[in-house]
């Protein structure tokens, strides 16, 4: 489909969010109505527009591949929806032919639904739905299988061709029926095969539902056969034909597998341990993993650049903007010791979010109507951009997979984001934008890495650095990325956890395709749709999803606290606890007031301890000797005890009733000198931020980056 006109003409992605010197960046570009456009390379150093911020600034970096050149527009065609092909290469002269295979219908629209099609240049054969009415057509000709399709239960076709005969069956646990037709032709051609969707490109007419197994068998000669069985390759993007021709498919925009089919168990729990009883796929029509643009320019990345959070700044005028932000990885021989890890999973996790429309609970949990922006329309008209894993498709059903390789709307500065806090506009990127603001004003030297590369290279790009800061919400983790930051703090790493709701979700990625990440949210925590019981191992790696700490791996351990309650209106101070006067923790006050109460001020909700908290918790995991230096409190009654933390919802869980409400900031400090300090809040950062950085949060913060920095250990024994 065409993107729609509207404030936003002009579009961008690169396929990866981080590159080498060096190394070329393909930049995909999409402008409406073909309008020639120019670029501008620029460092990101403040994305927040709040008039309170410091200011948006990025650095405009000079570069001849740039300078002054103008290129030429072109408007690209996005277009999403799942979908399986096969080349068949094969002409079936039919005197008698079956065709059948199970399906489950989870959207009950106007439009058509085609299930099955096969084509050649002249033929074309379709099995379509049409709100409760089954059909199947011959090139023009339209023969009605059944009006009495069961919704979200499946449903057996079968079809027999014998000359110009056709039989149908179709069979369900509450219909039955058989019909018998004439046809106009003797034959069906299989030479290409799609599966949930159509031959046009235009309209695709995609299915939404689930499909298993499908099989086609000539009756009489036995000179062909196809058994599709979905139950094979369940962790890959392909189709395994288990007949004797081994015609294999590929699938596309990755719809769900690891899916339950016909046969369910009710002991059945994992799609590796059985994989027989998870032989189907659950279509979407707006599934979307690449968008399949093709390349407008290509960047070589001069060898003289430095590691940081760069972005191409897509302009046809000063109305007209998208940026396309990348990060520049560390030379092999830097020096900076302080290393900045930006959460590019939770990016994915929350891309191209619905939140502001879709969503009636943000409002509740924010206690203020929403602004709506331009590019929550934009979203609206163009749902062929996808959707977060706090979505859900258009069959209600939730969203597994999360890629790269499309716009981003919500992925780039001044963007006005839904969860920030009273008077603010900031969550996810824009907030981290914070922390790099920060470095730039204390001039700061620091690196650049992105979850992506803490997945694929683990230590390895870790270990040269004596400090690693995260972003504001490094929510979704997955376990290599999780082992990789727990080797890198036992053998003396130090962690400054700066956010909140941190290593939450258990993710995973595609190996075929690092661009895609794979998340579903099973047994508790906090979360926009449960997927199906026995559908809670992911289907790219076959590992346990949901919650970290149903996984056995607590936040806590890694950084001491974890997940406790979220909240979006106003922020909270923090108030020092007795053990923070202890002289060993001099450095962590240093130049501050000595004063219980801090922190009462900031860019996300007037305080410092807010949106989403984390707490202290021994029987998860939290280390011993490890110091709670400060505590919020006098939390609204918006703030709710997580679900996780709850046994039996009995009143007083709010706020302003419940102490477990609260952030704890934490130290510690392990036997090799390693450690963390842990502020178990979203919004510190852009308290951080408040009066351009000339603030007690900041100090405390710097405080500890430099006593972090250094290369002897940061606390008495």
């Amino acid at each position: 489909m065409y993107l729609k006109k509207g404030l936003m003409n002009i579009l961008g992605y690169t396929d990866k969010f981080s590159y080498k010197v060096g190394e070329k960046i393909p930049c995909k570009v999409s402008s409406i109505n073909n309008i020639d456009y120019k670029v501008d390379l620029v460092k990101i150093i403040q994305g927040d527009i709040n008039s309170k911020a410091p200011g948006y600034k990025v650095k405009k970096i000079k570069n001849r591949f740039f300078l002054k050149k103008t290129f030429k527009g072109r408007h690209q065609v996005l277009r999403a929806g799942s979908y399986g092909q096969l080349n068949i290469d094969h002409k079936i002269n039919k005197t008698k032919l079956l065709l059948k295979f199970n399906f489950l219908p989870t959207l009950n629209k106007i439009q058509k639904q085609e299930l099955l099609c096969s084509f050649d240049k002249e033929n074309y054969f379709s099995i379509f739905l049409i709100k409760k009415t089954l059909y199947f057509s011959i090139n023009e000709n339209e023969y009605l299988i059944s009006k009495n399709i069961v919704f979200n239960q499946w449903n057996n076709i079968n079809i027999k061709i014998n000359k110009k005969i056709i039989i149908s069956s179709i069979k369900s646990k509450k219909f039955t029926s058989n019909k018998k037709f004439k046809i106009n032709t003797e034959l069906i051609f299989f030479k290409k095969l799609l599966i949930s969707r159509g031959k046009s490109e235009k309209n695709a007419n995609f299915f939404n539902g689930k499909i298993s197994n499908i099989q086609i068998i000539d009756l009489t000669k036995n000179i062909f056969e196809l058994n599709l069985d979905f139950s094979k390759n369940i962790d890959t993007q392909y189709i395994k034909d288990t007949s004797r021709f081994k015609i294999q498919g590929k699938l596309y925009n990755h719809p769900a597998r690891g899916i339950k089919g016909p046969i369910n168990s009710i002991d059945v729990k994992s799609w590796s341990s059985h994989p027989d009883e998870y032989n189907a796929i659950h279509f979407h029509e707006d599934d979307i993993t690449d968008a399949k643009w093709k390349d407008d320019f290509i960047f070589t990345i001069p060898k003289t650049f430095i590691s940081g959070v760069y972005a191409f700044r897509l302009f046809i005028n000063s109305d007209n903007e998208f940026f396309v932000p990348f990060v520049i990885l560390p030379k092999k021989n830097s020096k900076n010791k302080l290393l900045f890890l930006l959460p590019t999973a939770s990016y994915l996790a929350y891309a191209n979010n619905r939140l502001g429309i879709d969503v009636s609970e943000t409002e509740l949990v924010t206690n203020r109507l929403i602004e709506i922006s331009h590019q929550d329309h934009f979203l609206q008209e163009n749902p062929e951009l996808g959707l977060s894993f706090y979505d859900v498709h258009t069959d209600n059903s939730g969203v597994f997979y999360s890629s790269k390789k499309r716009p981003i709307i919500d992925f780039q500065p001044k963007f006005i984001g839904k969860l920030g806090g009273k008077d603010s506009n900031v969550w996810q990127f824009n907030a981290d934008t914070h922390i790099l603001g920060w470095f730039d004003h204390f001039k700061l030297k620091y690196d650049v890495v992105t979850d992506h590369d803490i997945h694929s290279k683990g230590l390895s790009i870790l270990k040269n650095y004596k400090t690693l800061v995260t972003g504001t919400h490094p929510e979704y983790y997955s376990l290599g990325m999780l082992n990789a930051l727990q080797t890198y703090v036992n053998n003396g790493g130090r962690i400054m956890y700066l956010g909140g709701n941190g290593f939450y979700w258990r993710i995973s990625f595609d190996p075929k395709d690092n661009s895609v990440i794979e998340c579903r949210k099973s047994e508790g925590g906090i979360r926009a749709h449960p997927p199906k019981p026995g559908e809670y191992f992911s289907s790219t790696t076959g590992e346990y999803s949901g919650l970290w700490r149903n996984n056995g791996k607590p936040p806590n351990e890694l950084v001491g606290i974890g997940m406790v309650s979220q909240g979006f209106d106003y922020s909270a101070p923090y108030y020092r606890t007795k053990k923070s006067y202890n002289k060993n923790f001099d450095f962590i006050f240093k130049n501050m007031k000595k004063k219980k109460k801090f922190g009462d001020f900031g860019l996300s909700g007037h305080g410092a301890a807010g949106l989403e908290l984390d707490a202290v918790n021994n029987e998860l995991g939290t280390p011993s000797n490890t110091h709670i230096l400060a505590y919020s409190k006098d939390h609204s009654d918006i703030y709710l005890l997580a679900p996780e933390e709850i046994l039996d919802p009995v009143p007083g869980l709010g706020g302003s009733e419940n102490e477990r409400i609260q952030s704890n900031v934490v130290i510690h400090q392990n036997k090799k000198f390693g450690g963390f300090f842990s502020v178990g809040s979203i919004a510190w950062a852009g308290s951080m931020a408040w009066n351009n950085y000339r603030n007690e949060i900041s100090q405390l913060t710097l405080n500890v980056l430099k006593r972090f920095l250094s290369k002897k250990k940061f606390m008495k024994d």
